[in-house]
C-alpha cells in the first residue's frame, strides 16, 4: 500500500494472528491497532513482539465513550499509548500523532534471528538441575524478561504458557530470537540437553518427563488438567520421581494450575519459588501456590532469573 512517508510501506492485516506474523517479518517501526484487537488475552504476545523490536504501537478506538482496552503494559517500556477517533476528527490529528511517536528516540535496533551470530555449544554444564516454570496471564513478558538473563548453558528448561492454540510457534520464536539459550517448541521423545528451553504453548497436548533416564519429554493426550492443556500441573507431577533435581517456579496467572503440583514437588524435595504480587500481572496462580504452602519464597520477576539459576546450582 502507498505511504505518504517516502520510501514507507504500509501493510494491512484484518486479524490478530496476520497482523503478528506481519510485524515478525517486517519489524514495523509503529503501528495502530484496533483496540479491540487489544482487548484479546493473545495480544500480550503482541506486545512483547513490540517490545523485542522496539516497535512504537497505538490502541484507536473509534468512538468517544468506549473503554480502553489497555495502554501499554507497564513491564514493557514502550511508547505507545491510547488514541481516541470520532466522526468529528480530522486526518490531521492522525498525522500529528503519527510523527510525535515515530519521530521519538529509539533504542538500539534488536539483531534479527539469525544475525548475532552461532551460539556457543552447550554440551556441558555444571548443573545436574532441571528448571521448570508455569505461567498464564502476563506470562509472556515475564517468560522474556527472565529468559534473556538465562546463559547459553542453563539448565534444561521446560515450559508450559497458556495461550491461543495458533500462537504457541510465534511464542517459540520471540523466545528463541532473544535469549541466549535455544528456545524449541516441545515435542514427543525430545532429550533434554544444557542450554536448550522447551516451550508447551498453544498445544492439545500435556508436556511431561519420561519415567526413566535419560529424561526425555513426552507429550500426552488428555482431558483438561486443572483447566488446561497443556497443563503446569501435569508438568509438575512427573517430575515429582525427580523432585530434588527440579528447581520450578509459578509465574503470573488466573486461576490455580500448577499449585498442586509445585506443592507436591516442594515435598519431594524440589526448590519451589512464585512471582510476588507487585511484578504479577494477575497475581491468582502464584497466589494459590503461596497461600497452600507449595512456594519456598515469592520473588519479584527481576530477580527471578538469578533465583532459578542460583537454586540450579545447589
Amino acid at each position: 500500500m502507498e505511504s505518504a512517508y517516502p520510501g514507507m510501506k504500509v501493510l494491512l492485516a484484518n486479524n490478530l494472528m496476520m497482523a503478528y506474523n506481519q510485524a515478525e517479518a517486517a519489524q514495523p517501526v509503529f503501528a495502530f491497532v484496533e483496540d479491540g484487537f487489544s482487548k484479546l488475552p493473545e495480544f500480550e504476545m503482541m506486545m512483547a513482539l513490540f517490545s523485542a523490536m522496539d516497535t512504537r504501537w497505538v490502541a484507536v478506538m473509534d468512538t468517544q465513550s468506549a473503554t480502553p482496552a489497555r495502554k501499554s503494559s507497564p513491564l514493557l517500556d514502550v511508547g505507545a499509548g491510547i488514541f481516541e477517533l470520532t466522526k468529528a476528527d480530522h486526518p490531521s490529528q492522525f498525522a500529528q500523532y503519527f510523527d510525535m511517536m515515530i519521530n521519538a528516540p529509539r533504542r538500539r535496533a534488536r539483531a534479527a534471528p539469525g544475525t548475532a551470530g552461532a551460539r556457543p555449544s552447550a554440551a556441558a554444564t555444571a548443573s545436574k538441575k532441571l528448571i521448570l516454570i508455569g505461567s498464564s496471564t502476563g506470562g509472556v513478558e515475564a517468560l522474556r524478561s527472565i529468559l534473556v538473563g538465562f546463559p547459553f548453558d542453563c539448565p534444561p528448561t521446560l515450559i508450559v504458557q497458556h495461550t491461543g492454540r495458533n500462537f504457541g510457534s510465534g511464542l517459540v520464536s520471540l523466545l528463541d530470537r532473544l535469549c541466549p539459550a535455544r528456545v524449541r517448541a516441545a515435542e514427543d521423545g525430545t532429550a533434554l540437553e544444557p542450554g536448550h528451553v522447551y516451550v508447551a504453548a498453544g498445544q492439545r497436548r500435556h508436556m511431561g518427563l519420561s519415567s526413566r533416564r535419560p529424561l526425555r519429554l513426552r507429550m500426552k493426550d488428555g482431558p483438561d488438567i486443572s483447566g488446561h492443556t497443556p497443563s503446569v500441573d501435569a508438568l509438575f507431577t512427573s517430575a515429582v520421581p525427580y523432585g530434588k533435581d527440579v528447581v520450578a517456579t509459578i509465574l503470573t496467572g488466573m486461576g490455580h494450575d500448577g499449585a498442586q503440583g509445585l506443592l507436591e514437588l516442594r515435598k519431594a524435595g524440589a526448590k519451589t519459588f512464585a512471582q510476588d504480587e507487585k511484578s504479577s500481572v494477575v497475581y491468582g496462580m502464584p497466589r494459590v501456590a503461596w497461600d497452600i504452602g507449595a512456594a519456598q519464597q515469592q520473588v519479584p520477576l527481576p530477580r527471578m532469573a538469578s533465583t532459578l539459576l542460583q537454586a540450579s546450582k545447589a
